[in-house]
């Protein structure tokens, strides 16, 4: 008897790192993955465990599955089994093991210390034949006559390190990276072929070599708990931001609600409010949707999800990892003063063509990427909605407004990524994506006659990007270009409002390090839109302000060109002055023009993050920083607003920690304070502009605060069980006018809650849920009303502004996923049921004609969502 020296199964999927020693941060480039395990640990030397006795006698086969602490040097400090085998296997591994040393593994090119998952299997041989006493020549080598590949199952992934063994004939041999093996001289006739490796069912087969033929063979073995997606901790590099939390893929693809689009998990992290009627608008830390940026690769995109939230612009399959940054940010972002949300999408995959179709109720998709040369790759991916389709076999009904053409959405992606030379890479990407929604108003709106005809709404863009990116040992270039167009274009009856946009953005930024204490970093940010814009509309409505009547209010037209122009500049250090202490100053200079403003407006804002190691798992942040935001849409237009309007401004507070008592465990918790000044109010006032007098509309005369509490509690995707709770405490007011009394944002919510929790049962299922609670929205009572004889409408009297809150949201959400894993690729069939126990949310009230009577008006209640996944 002898035992199989088993077989190292380090995968990317089973390898946890854990947080290296601090170092500064590698880039400045958002797009950057943090924490990456770039080089994983590999076995330089393995000690055989003694096959155990009672197990032998026996015949007995097992498996001991173990966690592996390997340190920065390669060496083994700590071995728990996590599943036993029993009969004497365990404790042979664990002493077999503790001898093992290994090349270190690297986490963004360090040595650092990592957490692995290894199994050790015992199979158990025969004892061989005895050796010829009588010596002799050494045989002639015999020839290979079976050779084969081991292949993951479903994913194809080879699987390097796999041993095949032919048990009956004392033989084995081990896959190579590519999953290939061989043997020489295998005697003729039928031998049971065993493939083991850790993590993965014993594959069990039979061949036949037969005389003077070569036989192969390809291997499809079963992962024990398949997932098409990586499973790994990574550790979190160390950070310039103070607040950062990053989403792999594999984490939210299957989170319950989302339909697994990954982007839309963005809404359940910490300091993210619920939107109304769970649409797309992102709310963070009470700020409105637009004082908050969304970026691609670090490049805005102007919209980050079609009508209503039901899915985003981009493809998650085409994802690696979201950024989501609620305040505190570094000067590498501006012109903004809510949060940050950053997209990060993957290089195409190198080693053969993928692809992958989704079809639900609700929308199609389909995604493929691959290699067109050594060098050049690709990834393409496509969605269209087919809503209008099945509302469309809807008869329609005899009262109220009916659906001329339901919410269709479509979007498409194309990357290329070329690397000519080790230090230089290319890409090109283009992005399409539009939304059209349309409604037929079969009779005036009580409250409001002008409401009457059709409404039809239209949003597109489209964008060309080309990047240049250069790592060298010390330098770090990073220059990105866009050329796009954005289009809005609302007709309601006859009032209309259509910006067409052309959009031109250039961001490049440089690093150079001069070792661990200090990097710097810079760069240069432009952001051009020029816009033509047609407008037969009333103003929209302010902050705060509830609807009214239309028919009351002015309206306003033109017809004309539209520039604004957002260069900015910026700088920042990077400064550990001893190990446990980082330093981030920042500064970042941003220039605001726009069409017939008196003169640019200039901001300086200086930031300033700083982080401290109590210990290897427990971190202090904090930060303070000044932030602007230009005004947005209609406000410096001479039309609707104030060309001469300067820029918000936020005054950011934070401060935090952070402990991480084991790899895949993550606790967080901050408090923030935004002081903000120079909102912008409507004013009744005049102003002089070309030598005439003319109303000023808008003008700079709001201060806000905003304050809360956050928390996150975090526990990474292992091989079954990922989740975490989020839990938001917070208040956002503000003050119109001096003097006037402190109200609440539109968009204030006092508690908002959200736990999530997804595991992976045997047989290819996983089961999933997510719990939600949210304060209610504030509103704005209605007292009473008059009669306009004029326009034979009732005009309502309102109560003091946001100063009454709509009932509390509460919703759970399931998905049930079952995988179907065939050789060449795999099949996912769930079922995402939305608002499970039918509890509809209060989005608003409604009032009759004269406003006497009133109602809640609800969301969409219980919602099952079934679809399918196809891989391969």
């Amino acid at each position: 008897m002898k035992t199989l020296a088993l077989v190292f199964c380090l995968l990317a999927a089973g390898a946890w790192a854990q947080a290296p020693a601090p170092s500064p941060d590698a880039g400045v480039d958002a797009g950057a993955p943090t924490g990456v395990l770039t080089k994983p640990p590999a076995l330089l030397r393995q000690v055989e465990a003694p096959y155990p006795p009672e197990a032998a006698a026996q015949q007995l086969e097992g498996t001991v599955v173990m966690v592996i602490d390997i340190s920065e040097t390669g060496a083994v400090t700590n071995v728990e089994v996590t599943q036993p085998a029993g009969h004497g296997f365990d404790e042979a591994a664990v002493e077999a093991v503790k001898q093992f040393q290994f090349e270190p593994a690297e986490v963004d090119n360090v040595p650092a210390p990592v957490r692995i998952q290894y199994a050790y299997q015992f199979v158990f041989r025969p004892a061989p034949p005895p050796e010829n006493p009588d010596g002799g020549a050494a045989e002639p080598q015999a020839p290979v006559n079976f050779s084969g590949q081991a292949l993951e199952r479903g994913t194809r992934k080879p699987l390097n390190g796999a041993e095949v063994v032919l048990p009956e004939l004392d033989l084995s041999t081990v896959a190579d990276a590519e999953g290939r093996f061989s043997f020489r001289g295998v005697p003729i006739g039928t031998h049971e072929v065993l493939v083991v490796q850790g993590g993965y069912d014993r594959f069990r087969t039979k061949e036949t070599i037969t005389e003077g033929k070569e036989t192969r063979a390809t291997y499809y073995v079963q992962k024990r708990i398949f997932s098409p997606y990586e499973t790994v901790v990574r550790s979190e590099r160390e950070r310039k931001e103070v607040t950062q939390t990053s989403i792999q893929v594999a984490e939210v693809q299957r989170i319950p609600g989302t339909q697994g689009d990954t982007l839309k998990v963005v809404q359940n992290l910490p300091g993210v409010a619920r939107p109304a009627f769970n649409g797309g608008q992102l709310i963070i830390r009470g700020t409105s949707p637009q004082e908050s940026g969304v970026f691609l690769d670090g490049q805005r995109i102007p919209l980050l999800y079609h009508f209503g939230g039901l899915t985003s612009v981009y493809n998650s399959e085409l994802l690696d990892a979201v950024d989501y940054l609620p305040g505190n940010f570094s000067a590498y972002y501006g012109d903004i003063t809510g949060g940050v949300i950053n997209v990060r999408s993957r290089e195409p995959r190198m080693d053969r063509i993928h692809g992958t179709v989704g079809i639900s109720l609700i929308e199609s998709s389909a995604v493929i990427d691959g290699p067109i040369t050594d060098t050049l790759g690709f990834a393409v991916g496509g969605r269209r909605s087919y809503i209008d389709l099945v509302l469309g076999l809807v008869p329609e009904g005899d009262n109220g407004p009916s659906l001329q053409t339901a919410p269709r959405y479509y979007d498409a992606q194309l990357k290329l990524v070329w690397k000519p030379l080790p230090r230089h890479v290319f890409s090109l990407q283009g992005l399409t994506s539009r939304d059209r929604l349309g409604l037929v108003f079969d009779r005036p709106a009580d409250n409001d006659p002008t409401v009457n005809g059709n409404l039809d709404v239209t949003t597109s863009f489209n964008q060309l990007r080309l990047r240049h990116q250069y790592r060298g040992d010390a330098l770090t270039l990073d220059t990105q270009a866009l050329v796009g167009n954005t289009l809005l274009d609302i007709a309601i009856g006859n009032r209309k409002l259509r910006i067409a946009s052309t959009d031109l953005f250039l961001r490049s930024t440089a690093e150079y390090s001069f070792g661990e204490p200090l990097s710097l970093a810079g760069g240069l940010d432009v952001v051009t839109n020029l816009a033509h814009v047609t407008a037969r509309i009333q103003s929209p409505p302010r902050e705060g302000e509830p609807p009214t009547p239309t028919v009351t209010d002015e309206l306003l037209t033109t017809d004309n060109d539209f520039v604004q122009l957002f260069p900015s500049v910026w700088v920042e250090a990077r400064w550990r002055p001893f190990k446990q202490l980082l330093l981030v100053p920042g500064l970042r200079s941003e220039t605001y023009a726009f069409t017939d403003q008196t003169s640019p407006r200039h901001t300086l804002n200086p930031r300033l993050a700083v982080r401290y190691a109590l210990s290897e798992t427990v971190s202090l942040k904090g930060g303070v920083g000044v932030y602007h935001g230009p005004p947005i849409q209609d406000e410096p237009s001479v039309t609707f607003g104030n060309p001469d309007l300067k820029a918000k401004r936020s005054l950011q507070y934070g401060l935090g920690a952070e402990w991480q008592p084991r790899p895949e465990w993550f606790l967080s918790s901050e408090v923030f304070y935004n002081d903000l000044d120079d909102l912008i109010v409507r004013s009744s006032g005049t102003v002089v502009r070309d030598g005439e007098v003319v109303p000023e509309r808008l003008k700079n005369g709001g201060v806000g605060r905003i304050y809360g509490l956050e928390v996150l509690v975090r526990r990474s995707l292992t091989d079954r069980l990922f989740g975490w709770i989020s839990y938001t405490l917070s208040r956002s007011e503000r003050r119109d006018a001096p003097g006037a009394a402190w109200r609440l944002f539109d968009n204030d919510q006092t508690h908002v809650l959200t736990a999530i929790a997804s595991y992976k049962l045997p047989r290819g299922w996983e089961v999933g849920a997510r719990l939600r609670f949210a304060s209610g929205n504030p509103t704005t009572p209605v007292t009473g009303a008059v009669r306009d004889d004029v326009n034979d409408i009732f005009v309502p009297l309102f109560a003091a502004v946001n100063s009454a809150r709509l009932p509390s949201f509460n919703q759970l959400d399931i998905r049930v996923d079952k995988n179907f894993v065939f050789d060449k690729w795999t099949l996912d069939v769930y079922l995402d049921l939305t608002n499970a126990y039918n509890n509809p949310a209060v989005e608003g009230v409604a009032y009759n004609f004269n406003y006497s009577e009133s109602a809640y008006f609800k969301g969409l209640p219980i919602l099952p969502i079934l679809g399918a996944k196809g891989s391969f």
